[in-house]
């Protein structure tokens, strides 16, 4: 990776199988430690070694350990999101304590909790819109409060105080803004979802805020980001905006999402200098899909629910043969189904991965050869949830069966797909971090007696 400048540069030093890392940020240092005893790191590029220890499920060892940042997030899903921000926290020195949890698929409730530890309490299986009251108003030609918006739901009321958030995290449906959606995109009712993300942290007085969707939601009808973006300003934030792409960073998928990232009484220009700052060399290649994925090419689809294979139409095994058999990536339009054809689908509909370049977008459709490029480099399959959860950034330590039973195919693929990639929350938690003067400005930090 780049040395790009102050923020977020990136040192590492091997000691036998042990390899540190310092990050940088505003002048204080960090050092974390992760142990590769137990893989085979022949990469000349250390930070490739790191992220392949922390997907075989190693933990970074924090040199010093400064406190906790307190962590609820809004339309949590699985909590790919909140695993970036964890890494980040893990590496610097800080605890990731999860104080809420809000989605309406409850098992992806529970699979988020049995991972990141949330508070029983506000582990909440519903509605954002059952947390908070809130009414807006024009005025001149913009949206402003109607009064200040009020939490309704007791449990989450308590945070305030010494109980109080540091940093809310939200991922609103996005289904409604993506480029998949032909029937109600920038017109779906979910869009405005977005609006409940400023309404919880101004009545919680949250002084960070990190909000993801897709790209597209710029060109929402109803302008949700601009109107999230007045009322955060009318409240007291300062906000930035600015598209993460995850293979920039060097990661092996090529998935983009929109961020904004709202803080309390500051300007925070952080966001774009992260990109830079871990943005790979001019001439580097990302990492390759099967880097993240070879451990996996020939296990039995039965040892685990994790290396679930899906039951082929004979039609779609024939297409995938097709492919392995000419060693091609693309399907003729002549052999797809029929709805597919005369240029009415996209171009990676029923392709295979490179095995040298990074994956697509992984999407909720990665077991089904007809949703996208998910057929195998090297395997007549599509993905398997384990190796789509490994270019989403999921360890392999990761848990996601419910209550010990095995998720179903949909689910794993909806908690899955859904997810935003690991590198993509750790920039944007590096940005925060970086927005403030010391560490603990950020939040809970001062009132813990905490440095940095």
């Amino acid at each position: 990776m780049n040395d790009k400048g102050f923020l977020g540069w990136n040192q590492f030093l091997r000691n036998g199988s042990e390899l540190t890392r310092t990050i940088s940020l505003n002048g204080h240092q960090y050092r974390s430690t992760i142990d590769t005893v137990d893989i085979n790191c022949e990469e000349v590029d250390p930070l490739t070694d790191w992220w392949y220890a922390y997907l075989r499920g190693e933990k970074p060892i924090a040199e010093a350990r400064l406190g906790e940042l307190r962590v609820a997030e809004l339309f949590c899903g699985s909590g790919g999101l909140a695993q970036g921000v964890k890494q980040f926290c893990q590496e610097i020195g800080y605890e990731f304590f999860s104080v809420g949890a809000i989605d309406e698929d409850g098992d992806a409730v529970t699979v988020y909790q049995q991972n990141h530890g949330t508070e029983p309490s506000r582990a909440t299986r519903g509605r954002v819109e059952y947390l908070v009251d809130f009414h807006t108003k024009m005025t001149d030609g913009k949206t402003c409060w109607n009064g200040k918006p009020e939490i309704i739901d007791r449990h989450w009321a308590s945070l305030t105080g010494k109980d109080s958030v540091d940093i809310l995290l939200a991922g609103p449906p996005c289904q409604g803004h993506s480029n998949l959606n032909n029937h109600t995109r920038r017109y779906d009712e979910r869009n405005r979802s977005y609006l409940y993300v400023p309404a919880v942290a101004f009545a919680l007085d949250i002084p960070t805020v990190i909000i993801e969707n897709v790209p597209t939601v710029v060109h929402d009808r109803d302008e949700v980001v601009q109107i999230a973006k007045e009322l955060f300003e009318e409240a007291g934030y300062g906000v930035e905006t600015c598209v993460l792409k995850a293979a920039k960073f060097g990661w092996p998928q090529t998935r983009s999402r929109f961020f904004m990232m709202a803080q309390k009484n500051i300007t925070p220009k952080s966001l774009e200098m992260i990109s830079k700052s871990l943005t790979i060399s001019d001439g580097q290649r990302p990492l390759s899909a099967l880097w993240a994925i070879a451990d996996f090419e020939d296990v039995n689809p039965n040892d685990h629910y994790m290396y679930h294979k899906p039951d082929y139409t004979q039609e779609n095994q024939e297409r995938i043969n097709h492919l392995h058999d000419r060693n091609q990536f693309d399907l003729p339009f002549e052999l797809h189904n029929s709805t597919h054809r005369d240029g009415t689908t996209y171009s990676s509909v029923y392709g295979r991965m490179h095995a040298d370049q990074p994956s697509g977008t992984i999407t909720t459709g990665f077991l089904t050869p007809g949703r996208g490029r998910y057929i195998h480099p090297t395997r007549r399959r599509t993905l398997n949830p384990r190796e789509a959860a490994r270019l989403q950034g999921f360890p392999d330590t990761y848990r996601f069966a419910v209550s010990g039973e095995p998720p179903s195919s949909a689910q794993l693929a909806k908690w899955i797909g859904d997810a935003v990639p690991m590198p993509l929350g750790y920039a944007a938690a590096m940005a925060a971090f970086s927005a403030r003067d010391t560490v603990k400005d950020l939040g809970s930090g001062e009132r813990r007696g905490l440095t940095a």
